[in-house]
Order: structure tokens, then C-alpha cells, then sequence
């Protein structure tokens, strides 16, 4: 079976395809006996002939041989009496198509016809064998190209007869309605596909239910000589479009609702994608810069807000507030990231900016919180700027407080692991950061981690990091843990005692070794870091119990400093509060200006059972309430002037008692607007027992 070259047509039917070069030449003076030979040494039934210069000027049949011979011409007579000259010949480049293979072949005397190149040489010969030859190639790739074309068509097709009977199907019709071509091969198609209705002559894009399945049917006759052979019948499944279409109608409501809400808001609204450029605005918006949506469609939020803000919440995917200037209004703007989920990983793709245009109760307060965050972003900036958390920070008068600070500064400049022990509240973590800030690794990360915070499944994942697709959930980059954040620096282990036992493991060898396993991981990762601990648990305690080895614990107690509680430095109350009025002055724009001498008392009877940290929340509570001026005992909250506490100054105990029970007594009158019976439910007592105070202290 022939194969064709290529699948180009315009080359399937060129002479120079189709003609053969197996031939030989002859020249006018050869002779009869060189003719026989030459014909013995061919399989032609002609032979070109040439002159000198090797074109063509005749050529000589094989019965011309034979005419010669019966004439009684000797084998050595020359041939030239026989020669058929000005032959018929065919240019080799030419098109061999059916005209002109009859023209040339009709006038042709020889069964033969010589194909020349330009110069007229020749260069093969063309007959019949040669013409049926490339017939049948044309044949055989018309065949392929068009089972090619049949079999991979995203149609599926059927053929049938004029009698209805099915010829071929292909593999497209046969997945569609699921049956095999060599089983209903010559079946009726109304018997196969009964829910099929066809109509007289052409008829296209008809849609049809065809075995529950929505198609739109083609329907096409096959024509021989203008007379119908047969019938092409076409299907396209349309079941993935229809499902687009109600995919786009859900879309279509979604947008219509989305528009009716955003449009129902009186605050103008922006959407931007990751590059800046504005997607949406809804109606306020476009009444606010007095465009339409169209027109805004592409333009850079930049330029429209007049704010770089936008461009650095989409890098940084973290919501921002700021007051921008618009149309010579300032508004309020809120900037939120829009998040995708996208290979596992949360990415921000736009961002929505929403103008707050009402001047109302809600903007007014939303402004005051902006503020007052500002104010905060820029105290804790200044704090930072004078190394908030050194000693010289940690203010006390307490001696042994500060003979503390002295031998924590010295032992700052190793690197030995230090354990600070204490209540809560007590300032473990400032003293940790002093501690850091003061050692030859101030310029490295200082990485806090409470081990109470993070659930025991991800606290090992979380401390030492773990590799790409560890484990379900893991993201596809990894993790790196606090221990690699902290190299080179100092890593505070807070809540030390809350440590699951398999983890204190992994911190002991990390003491010992210097390197620790990511999760995942194959080989172990050197790390240089200062380890402190904190906690506020008793661990020799825990050690007795078996929740904390005692490895680790004499790993841990190279250096330990046993912070005392606020109770038992009761100098440093009153400064304390000095400091955090100061503080909270600048966070809150606050200007209180000192503590009057009831609530002095009252700071200083108190037990503070949560320690400085409990000092500091009752100090922002009272500046947040007197806002300027003093605070007084009426600003304070009620169980800091409880009775029954214990007395840090024994020999004034009574007096400073005295002072806070009838300032109490004060307070509760005023509340009451001198409602006696009042007051005394407040203070929750008898009324005999309140007008006995009331006598006591000459207030009746």
C-alpha cells in the first residue's frame, strides 16, 4: 500500500511527483543493435532522444523497433529513419491535474511522454501506470486526511444511507450516546436513537433532547452527480454551555444584587485590583469625583484618592484607616484587603477603599479612633527610638530591685541562658528585653514566644519550622521557625512551664548541641541564639509532678533572677504610675497631671495581685475617665479600695485606712445626690452601720 510523502495537495498531483527517472537516453546516430540493448536494459515501451547537447528532439517507440526490423533493417544501421521527432512533452513542474494529462497524453503518438525541465532536457518519463500510481496515492490520502478530520472532530457524526441505515459513526457520537460503532453498524437510526427527529434536506443548528442529553443537531446530504447518496447528521453537546449560561445568569444576580447594595450606601466606594487600577465605583463614588464609572474604569486609585495607601495594603494585605482630601472635603477612608485562596496560600488580589461621607455620630468616632491609633503608632515608635526596653527604663527605688538590674546588666553581655521566675505581671518580659537590648546581640531579633498561647500540634511546627509538604495542610514553601528567626540574637521562651514534654526534648538538645530537626526534616540546622525563660510556676514543683524534666531545668537555671512582686516594692508604686501616666498621656492625648493624695493611699493599700501589669491597666482606665487634671479615688476601679488589705506601711496603716473610708463615704453621697439610704446600698452596708461612719468622720 502506498504511503503518501506529505499531506500538502498542492504537491500530490505535480508531474515530477508521478513520472518515473528510471530511463535511458538515445542519440540519433546510435544504432538499431544500441536500441535493442538499451530497451533490454529498460522496462519503458518509449526512449527519449537527445541531441549533443542533451535536449530533447525525439523520441523512439519500441514499435518502431519493430518496424525497422521487419523491414529488414540491420542491427548496425543507425535508428534515425525511425525516430518520431517534435514528440509531445510535459514541463515537470506543471500541475498534473486531468485536463492536462488528456491534452498532452491525446496528442501524444506514444504510449509514453517525456517530462523536461526548463532547458528542455528530460528528466523522467509519464504514462498510464505512472498516472494510476499517483491516483492511488491521491486516493489513500484523501482517505487519511478525511478519517482524520471525521474521527477527530469535536462533532459527533453519524452516516447513514438513504434508507436510514447507519454507515459510520465516530468516536465523539459514540461517547456522547454511549454505544459502539461495529454494534449498531447497519442498524436503523430511528431504532437507535429513537428520541432523533430528522427533517427533509439541510437543515442545521436544531436544538434536541437526545437521550436526556442537550444537543444542537446539523442535518446534511451527501450528494454524488447532484443526486443523494446519503446523510451527515452533526451533533455539538451543549450541556457545558447551558450550565455556563446558568453559571452566568447566577453571576448576572449576583452583580445586579452586589450593584443594589453598593449603590444603597451613602459612602462611595472603590475597588482595585493588585496593580492599582480601579475596577468598580459605585454610585457615591462617581457623585463624589464627578465621573462616571466608564470613565474611572482603569484609572489608578492613586490618583483618584490622591493616596499611596491602597498600593501598600494590596503588598501588604493588612487594613489600613487614613483622612484624605477630596474635592477639598476630608473624608474618612478605609482601605480593606480582598484575599483569594490560590495553590494553598492566601494572596491579595484587590482592594476595596470605602469613603465615609456622612457627617455622623459613626464617622466622628471612627475619626477619634483613628487618631487616637496614630497617636499610639507614633509612641510606640518614639519608644522604640529611645530603647524602650533597656534598664534605665525600669524604673524602681527598691534596693534589692535594683542591685537586680546591676548583676542582669552584667551577665547581658554573655551568652549563658538566664530563667526569670516571678508572678505574672511583674515584668518578666521588659526584663528579658533589657537583658537583650543590652548584650553584644541588641543589633539580631529579640523572638518572644509564649509557650502557654500555641496548642501543642503546632508548637514544635512553630518553634523550629518544618519542610515543603511535611505533613497535611503544610504549606508548599515551608516554614521557618522562631529558632532560625532568632539566630544571632536572643529567643524569650515565656511560660516555660506550660511546655509539653516531647518539646522540652527538642530545648534541651538545642542547649546542648546547638542545632535542632525541622519538622520534615533530614539533617539537623545549626543555630546561635541566647535562650531566657520565664515562667511563673513553681518547676521544682513540676518536677516532683513530671511535667518538667530535670535536665532542662539545670540547662535553663544557668542564670536566674527571681523578679520580685509589686507588694514587695511598694517604693515603686506611686513612680510606676508616674511613668504609665506619662505613657498613656501621649498614647490617649490626655493631660492628666497627677494622682491626688486619696488615691495615692488607695494605689498604695492595694495588694496588686496582677502586678505591674495590673498597675498599668488601672492607670489607663482612670486617664481614659479624668482625661485632664487629677485622678482621684472615684476614678479608680472598686476592688482596688476593697477593705481588709494588707498595709505595706504599718505605722500609717490606720490613717491612710481612715482617709480612703471616708473618701469612700464622699464618693458614695455624691453618686447618691445625698440620698443617704442610696449611698449606703451602694457601699453595700446596713444603714445603721453608714450613719455610724457618717457620725465617725463628722459628715452627718
Amino acid at each position: 500500500m502506498m504511503v503518501p510523502e506529505n499531506l500538502n495537495y498542492t504537491s500530490w498531483l505535480t508531474v515530477k511527483q508521478m513520472m518515473s527517472k528510471n530511463f535511458i537516453v538515445l542519440h540519433p546516430d546510435d544504432s538499431l543493435r544500441t536500441v535493442v540493448q538499451h530497451y533490454q536494459d529498460s522496462r519503458l515501451d518509449t526512449l527519449p532522444v537527445v541531441d549533443n547537447d542533451g535536449k530533447l528532439t525525439g523520441v523512439f517507440p519500441k514499435k518502431r523497433l519493430y518496424r525497422a526490423l521487419l523491414d529488414g533493417s540491420s542491427l548496425d544501421d543507425p535508428c534515425t529513419p525511425y525516430i518520431i521527432y517534435q514528440p509531445v512533452s510535459i514541463s515537470s513542474d506543471l500541475c498534473y491535474d486531468d485536463m492536462s494529462m488528456a491534452v498532452r497524453t491525446s496528442k501524444s503518438l506514444v504510449d509514453y511522454v517525456v517530462a523536461v525541465d526548463h532547458e528542455n532536457k528530460p528528466v523522467g518519463m509519464i504514462g498510464t501506470a505512472e498516472y494510476l500510481r499517483g491516483s492511488q496515492k491521491v486516493i489513500i490520502t484523501s482517505h487519511v486526511l478525511l478519517e482524520s478530520i471525521f474521527n477527530a472532530d469535536y462533532e459527533g457524526i453519524i452516516v447513514i444511507d438513504n434508507t436510514g441505515k447507519i454507515l459510520r459513526i465516530n468516536p465523539v457520537a459514540e461517547t456522547m450516546f454511549g454505544f459502539n460503532s461495529s454494534e449498531v453498524k447497519g442498524l436503523l437510526l430511528e431504532h437507535v436513537l429513537p428520541d432523533l427527529k430528522l427533517f427533509n434536506g439541510r437543515n442545521r443548528g436544531v436544538k434536541q433532547i437526545i437521550q436526556s442529553l442537550p444537543v444542537i443537531v446539523s442535518q446534511v446530504p451527501i450528494l454524488a452527480n447532484d443526486i443523494q447518496i446519503g446523510t451527515k447528521i452533526a451533533f455539538v453537546d451543549i450541556s457545558d454551555m447551558e450550565e455556563m449560561a446558568r453559571e452566568l445568569e447566577i453571576v448576572k444576580d449576583l452583580q445586579t444584587n452586589l450593584d443594589g447594595v453598593l449603590n444603597a450606601t451613602s459612602d462611595g466606594v472603590f475597588v482595585s485590583d493588585i496593580s492599582g487600577s480601579v475596577k468598580y465605583v459605585n454610585a457615591s463614588g462617581c457623585r463624589l469625583i464627578g465621573n462616571t464609572t466608564e470613565e474611572m474604569a482603569g484609572m489608578p486609585i492613586k490618583k483618584l484618592l490622591s493616596s499611596a495607601v491602597p498600593a501598600e495594603v494590596s503588598k501588604t494585605g493588612v487594613a489600613e484607616v487614613e483622612v484624605c482630601s477630596i474635592k477639598d472635603r476630608n473624608c474618612i477612608v478605609s482601605h480593606i484587603p480582598i484575599n483569594k485562596v490560590i495553590d494553598d496560600e492566601t494572596r491579595t488580589v484587590g482592594v476595596v477603599s470605602t469613603i465615609y461621607l456622612d457627617d455622623n455620630r459613626l464617622t466622628e468616632e471612627i475619626a477619634r479612633k483613628w487618631l487616637s491609633l496614630r497617636q499610639q503608632i507614633q509612641y510606640y515608635r518614639d519608644e522604640l527610638e529611645k530603647h524602650g526596653n533597656s534598664f534605665d527604663n525600669l524604673v524602681s527605688k527598691n534596693p534589692a530591685f535594683t542591685k537586680m538590674k546591676k548583676d542582669a546588666q552584667r551577665i547581658a553581655r554573655s551568652s549563658s541562658t538566664v530563667l526569670l521566675t516571678g508572678e505574672s505581671g511583674v515584668g518578666k518580659d521588659m526584663f528579658a528585653h533589657a537583658i537583650h537590648a543590652a548584650s553584644p546581640r541588641a543589633n539580631h531579633p529579640f523572638v518572644k514566644v509564649n509557650c502557654a498561647a500555641i496548642p501543642e500540634s503546632l508548637l514544635e511546627s512553630e518553634l523550629f519550622g518544618y519542610t515543603p509538604g511535611s505533613f497535611t495542610g503544610a504549606s508548599k514553601k515551608g516554614k521557618i521557625g522562631y529558632f532560625t528567626q532568632a539566630h544571632e540574637g536572643t529567643i524569650f521562651l515565656d511560660e516555660i512551664g506550660d511546655m509539653p514534654l516531647s518539646i522540652q526534648a527538642k530545648i534541651l538538645q538545642v542547649l546542648q548541641d546547638k542545632e535542632f530537626m525541622q519538622v520534615g526534616g533530614v539533617s539537623p540546622e545549626k543555630v546561635d541564639v541566647r535562650i531566657i525563660a520565664a515562667t511563673n510556676k513553681d518547676l521544682r514543683e513540676a518536677i516532683k509532678e513530671g511535667t518538667f524534666r530535670l535536665d532542662l531545668y539545670y540547662r535553663l537555671n544557668v542564670i536566674q533572677f527571681s523578679l520580685p512582686s509589686l507588694r514587695e516594692r511598694s517604693e515603686d508604686i506611686i513612680p510606676l504610675a508616674e511613668v504609665f501616666i506619662t505613657k498613656y498621656n501621649e498614647i490617649l492625648g490626655a493631660n492628666v497631671v497627677g494622682i491626688n493624695k486619696a488615691a495615692r493611699d488607695a494605689l498604695l493599700i492595694y495588694s496588686w495581685p496582677g502586678n505591674i501589669r495590673e498597675l498599668e491597666n488601672a492607670i489607663e482606665r482612670a486617664a481614659n475617665y479624668v482625661w485632664e487634671g487629677e485622678i482621684g479615688i472615684e476614678h479608680l476601679s472598686a476592688q482596688i479600695f476593697q477593705f481588709n488589705q494588707k498595709a505595706y506601711e504599718p505605722s500609717s496603716y490606720r490613717a491612710v485606712l481612715n482617709d480612703v473610708d471616708k473618701e469612700m463615704l464622699l464618693v458614695a453621697l455624691k453618686k447618691a445626690n445625698g440620698n443617704k439610704s442610696a449611698a449606703a446600698r451602694l457601699l453595700k452596708m446596713s444603714r445603721s452601720a453608714f450613719y455610724e461612719k457618717l457620725g465617725k468622720y463628722g459628715l452627718c
